[in-house]
């Protein structure tokens, strides 16, 4: 390999990456860096990924950077310039996050999250994952209502689109982040209609699933009038089922969020306390927490396969 090839060293440290090996992938993308620092920001998407907290930022930084000088070159209405447009605005998200997350009790934390989502609003305004991480800032600020009209924008951008398209809708990672969202705002019902559709993608999804619980689970807890003992006592039937099916598909992986698993089985025993699994005929199995076939076919009685439609959702501000 030509060690003086910028595009060579790219793609040798996404051969590295692919199969873990974290070390000479670095090694490719920081040669590559100091060849041509200027251009490619490619190779500072993946060492922003690589790296941790402020040293994160500083390459999703240069990577922007980069980014805005190849748009200078572009015609402002080409396919290519949306495209690198998308790209940029996503950037700011992820250095949005880490200021969430691992940089959050630094000094400017609240300055540089409202800085970095104001310059992706004004490159990209259609990005609905600008609009969800606003709503992320908003709910750290407190700002319930605000963080829901955030939501709001977001979901417009794409939930009439073609679900079948990825071009047209967030990742699926995006939209369980999203759910997550949608019951920190209280809006249950949305984050049904989401995960319905998400179902439909990738019925192995253990997040999905446990959201699916969980959403269940905080519906029976509520104060709806018109939710009768009866409707309370299907809603705890429905969150055990899909902690269950949580539970069995991470017992088929190596998973390694144990936290959400250990959650999932908590709440199943506190379920069992109310709700016997004999009483309702589950084959549950009270030490291993898992799910049988009988309780698969049970989960499209109750609709999570095709409930509602596209058409039948419901968008709520």
């Amino acid at each position: 390999m030509d060690d003086r090839n910028t595009q060579a060293l790219l793609l040798a440290a996404i051969i590295q990456l692919e199969t873990g090996n974290i070390e000479p992938a670095l090694n490719c993308l920081l040669k590559s860096v100091e060849i041509e620092p200027e251009r490619g920001f490619e190779k500072y998407m993946y060492l922003g990924q690589i790296m941790i907290e402020l040293e994160s930022v500083k390459y999703f930084q240069l990577g922007v950077d980069a980014m805005r000088r190849d748009l200078d070159e572009l015609p402002k209405d080409s396919n290519h310039a949306a495209v690198l447009k998308r790209k940029t605005a996503e950037a700011y998200v992820a250095m949005t996050e880490i200021y969430l997350t691992d940089c959050c009790f630094e000094d400017d934390a609240e300055k540089k999250c409202e800085e970095f989502l104001t310059n992706g609003l004004d490159i990209d305004p259609e990005c609905p994952e600008i609009h969800q991480t606003m709503a992320s800032v908003r709910l750290s600020q407190n700002r319930l209502d605000d963080a829901r009209e955030c939501l709001r924008k977001s979901m417009a951008l794409w939930i009439e689109k073609d679900q079948n398209d990825p071009s047209q809708v967030p990742s699926f990672e995006t939209r369980l982040a999203l759910v997550r969202l949608l019951l920190e705002v209280d809006d249950k019902d949305q984050a049904l209609s989401i995960l319905e559709r998400l179902q439909k993608e990738d019925d192995e999804s253990i997040d999905m699933w446990y959201l699916y619980g969980w959403t269940y689970h905080l519906q029976s807890e509520g104060e709806d009038p018109t939710c009768d003992n009866d409707e309370k006592t299907d809603l705890l039937h429905s969150s055990r089922e899909c902690f269950n099916q949580a539970i069995r598909l991470a017992g088929l992986i190596d998973y390694e969020n144990d936290s959400l698993i250990d959650h999932a089985r908590e709440l199943v025993a506190a379920i069992n306390a109310v709700l016997p699994p004999s009483a309702d005929g589950e084959a549950d199995n009270a030490d291993e927490n898992t799910m049988g076939e009988g309780q698969e076919g049970d989960a499209e009685d109750h609709g999570w396969e095709d409930s509602s439609s596209d058409d039948d959702v419901d968008m709520q501000s």
